[in-house]
């Protein structure tokens, strides 16, 4: 993006003139209504036809809030008055994603915006050309402010091939490390406390004193979609992903300068993992069903099922706060290892894209980089209501629960459309304000990491991909829930060689020879 700076620079001068407060620059609203179609002379869309009103159709992928029409209604009060658009939005519940996600993107209805993330087929919808491609001059044209928020290297994290087809959030202060939550009264029976849980073979020790020996209760009631994946092998080894295949990582603790990258599944890390889910299993640690379970495990330990569970930190407050409503004894916990350094997120963790058969792109544009921009507009969208779904300490940045929070939970749902001055959760908890300090001061910093930006380019190992991929959703999940039992060992070293006959050898060649090129530029 060689003209990303000198535009970049301009749009931002714009954004100081209508800025305030802090806050990235927002439309001008008059009180009470509508100033007729079109922007404001002083809005930074006063040179944009806006005369003709549109409606804009959303897609998020979450749980739909309870209070999401009367929210909406306030919304299109504002986008209405500020841009002449109105937004019909949908949800595509996180359970059904699967198969939903891919019929909305089939183009038989309108869509205009969608979520999508490098985890929710970003790149699969690019090679199907499902996404439109943004340029520069288009980004600028109806995104100014969006591309003032946002520096050069978030662009460039979306990238696929040179091109981007996606708007990222405008913030990554966040980070996706989860820590396990414990029922505290649970623990007491077995001589455990919040204080006595400071490392993963602690953790381990109390999911194997609740195990089969708590009635009516599993220590971790895991299911196909939520295993120990995240606690007991990426974060107890500090593994960090390289943004680009979801298979190849980096070992922080063993190697902090980022050196030796690997492949996941074919290492003594990942073998050793599957045993520890076999001995889990063994130990009744989850049902023998779990597989089949389609309840998240924050449910079941919300129900009294399961004696633990996992959350983030930087909104964990949130469902702790939920779980002690429901007489839940809920604590979160830090176990990662000694000299653990998290990695911020991506900023393409979370994001939007124009379908490439939206028939108002610019229009979509335009919605887009308004809500994403405009505070107040974005805080009605992220939380709803302010003194009913949450209560906002602007002094501090934080929110609350309100009264009515059951209704519309803050941050459930708007993440790709994440404002640069987020609130985040507000709470007096120690344990999750000591892990919050703790992340920020440990983190990589960006200049220790050079992989930003970097995107794997699977066409030259598109059938080894296949077959690799194909693998690895064969066995994996069974090998997180530990259904090989005794033959674990056996069954991994099939797998391991069905890798290597599948092309890993020959893929890992080709990531390597890709990863060297973009250091060398």
């Amino acid at each position: 993006m060689k003209k990303m700076a000198i535009l970049l620079a301009a749009v931002l001068l714009l954004g100081m003139l209508f800025s305030g407060c802090g806050q990235t620059a927002v439309s001008s609203i008059p009180e009470g209504g509508s100033s007729g179609p079109g922007p404001d002379a002083d809005s930074p869309y006063a040179g944009l036809v806006l005369e003709q009103e549109q409606k804009v159709v959303m897609y998020a992928s979450a749980t739909e809030p309870n209070a999401i029409g009367e929210v909406m209604k306030l919304v299109n009060e504002r986008t209405k008055a500020a841009i002449n658009t109105t937004i019909d939005l949908y949800f595509i519940p996180s359970a059904e994603r699967a198969t939903k996600y891919p019929l909305v993107m089939a183009g038989g209805d309108a869509v205009d915006l969608i979520y999508t993330a490098n985890w929710c087929y970003y790149k699969e919808q690019v090679e199907k050309a499902g996404f439109m491609e943004l340029t520069e001059d288009f980004l600028q044209k109806y995104m100014p402010q969006t591309m003032a928020a946002l520096p050069e290297a978030a662009w460039e994290e979306t990238k696929i091939n040179g091109k981007m087809y996606m708007v990222p959030r405008n913030t990554a202060a966040i980070f996706p490390d989860v820590g396990p939550v414990i029922n505290l009264d649970i623990a007491k029976k077995y001589g455990f406390d919040q204080d006595s849980i400071t490392t993963y073979d602690d953790f381990e020790n109390f999911l194997l004193a609740v195990a089969d020996n708590e009635p009516g209760v599993f220590a971790f009631y895991a299911s196909g979609s939520n295993t120990l994946y995240s606690l007991a092998l990426t974060e107890k080894n500090n593994l960090i992903n390289n943004q680009a295949s979801d298979y190849v990582f980096y070992s922080q603790l063993s190697d902090p300068t980022f050196q030796n990258a690997f492949f996941l599944y074919d290492s003594e890390m990942y073998k050793e993992y599957a045993l520890r889910m076999a001995k889990y299993a063994e130990a009744k640690v989850w049902p023998s069903d779990a597989i089949t379970n389609s309840n998240t495990t924050s449910a079941l330990f919300r129900n009294g099922q399961s004696a633990s569970c996992a959350q983030n930190y930087y909104n964990g407050i949130v469902s702790i706060d939920s779980f002690r409503a429901s007489g839940i004894n809920a604590y979160l916990l830090d176990i990662f290892p000694e000299d653990y350094r998290p990695l911020r997120d991506s900023y393409i963790g979370d994001g939007m894209a124009i379908p490439s058969f939206s028939k108002i792109p610019e229009r979509a544009a335009v919605a887009l980089d308004f809500i994403k921009n405009d505070f107040d507009t974005y805080m009605l969208l992220a939380g709803g209501i302010e003194g009913r779904h949450y209560i906002y300490d602007e002094e501090t940045n934080t929110v609350g629960p309100g009264p009515e929070t059951g209704d519309y939970e803050f941050d459930g749902w708007a993440w790709g459309i994440r404002h640069q001055d987020f609130p985040w959760p507000k709470t007096d908890d120690p344990y999750i304000n000591a892990a919050n300090e703790k992340l920020q001061e440990i983190q990589v910093k960006d200049e220790e990491w050079p992989f930003w930006g970097f995107t794997f380019d699977y066409a030259p190992v598109s059938a080894e991909w296949a077959v690799l991929s194909a693998l690895v959703n064969e066995y994996g999940t069974s090998f997180s829930l530990g259904q090989f039992g005794s033959e674990t060992e056996q069954t991994y070293g099939e797998f391991v060689s069905k890798l290597r006959e599948g092309g890993l050898d020959k893929y890992m060649e080709e990531w390597t020879r890709q990863r060297d090129a973009f250091l060398e530029k």
